[in-house]
């Protein structure tokens, strides 16, 4: 069963945990991103576990409707529920197998969902198996529910958005803190083609050195993934840029992943010790990517897979990118915030 890498694990260890969903509604092109984090702090100051709820809305029509708001919690709880799935709630908002219900509202927004999907598929692990051993990783992701679909109702704003079926995914990731760099894609809606991508590509630090980008794709075509991974000096992508270019001796896949900075939000993480990393995300960027194949000694071209709005990715770092336009507001009441 799938849902038991969605099981809770950080318990009051340093470190954070997060539960997340992506999804693009086909009948508008808007693209929504659904999160609830728990951050447990290092060192001995008494700081407080950080519950937070987390929302953001993508519009391919109007960019000025593109938004994010996130709320610290004062109350959260995380547990393995009866039927071997889970459940994570941050105040008014929950994220449990198969389903995720809240609100949030601040900001000049007021938001609430009630979403569901089906579970049950075996889960896709990012990254390569030996990066999941000890402390190789410092973030192990996994992706139970790497293609879903999702069905139910939001209100953005006082507009209802009736959901049915959208191509979705659900991750969970458990780490000691965040990755240095990193880009990240997810799609399992291309034009003509049933398939599903899923890449990432991270640089991470070992005490005072910084570890090659190690990146890692898998493709799920024709009923099987099809996995490739690449280590290199060499950083692939800058702000709403991946070019993707790597094979495994069979097979290989090359293109590019992109979002204009219009389509991205930024937003601050906080590691345990209170060190910042800036993610860049989009729930409508595109890909056009080509898988090739090695037959009688020359790679021949088996798909082309493009996708136009529907592509989940993001790009993070050090640093915020001052040309993205919009940023993930933090609409914790006063009295929550201290």
């Amino acid at each position: 069963m799938a849902e038991r890498d969605n099981i809770p694990r950080l318990g009051s260890k340093p470190g954070y945990e997060v539960w997340f969903l992506t999804f693009t509604d086909p009948a508008t092109g808007q693209g929504f991103w659904i999160r609830s984090t728990i951050t447990n702090p290092s060192g001995d100051d008494g700081s407080q576990p950080r519950p937070v709820a987390w929302f953001a809305r993508f519009d391919p029509g109007d960019p000025d409707r593109t938004f994010g708001v996130h709320r610290l919690g004062s109350t959260t709880s995380a547990a393995a529920g009866d039927d071997g799935g889970f459940e994570a709630r941050v105040d008014g908002t929950l994220m449990a197998s198969g389903m995720a219900d809240g609100t949030i509202d601040g900001g000049g927004h007021e938001v609430s969902w009630s979403l569901t999907w089906p579970t049950g598929p075996d889960t896709y692990r990012p990254l390569p198996d030996w990066m999941y051993r000890g402390g190789m990783a410092p973030t192990k992701p996994y992706s139970p529910n790497v293609q879903t679909t999702v069905s139910g109702t939001l209100s953005v704003d006082g507009e209802r958005l009736d959901v049915r079926e959208a191509p979705a995914q659900q991750g969970h990731l458990i780490g000691k803190r965040h990755a240095e760099r990193w880009a990240w894609a997810q799609c399992g809606s291309f034009d003509g083609a049933s398939a599903v991508v899923h890449a990432i590509t991270a640089q991470s630090r070992r005490g005072r050195l910084r570890t090659p980008f190690v990146t890692s794709i898998g493709v799920l075509w024709d009923g099987r993934w099809i996995r490739m991974s690449k280590s290199s000096r060499r950083r692939d992508f800058g702000l709403g840029a991946w070019k993707i270019d790597l094979g495994n001796g069979r097979y290989r896949l090359t293109g590019r992943v992109e979002a204009p900075a219009r389509d991205l939000i930024r937003a601050r993480y906080e590691d345990p010790d209170g060190a910042p990393r800036y993610c860049h995300n989009s729930e409508i960027a595109s890909s056009r990517l080509v898988l090739f194949e090695k037959t009688t000694g020359a790679f021949e071209e088996v798909a082309l897979l493009e996708s136009r709005g529907t592509t989940h990715a993001e790009w993070a770092g050090l640093t915020p990118a001052a040309e993205v336009p919009h940023e993930h507001q933090d609409v914790t009441p006063p009295a929550a915030a201290t």
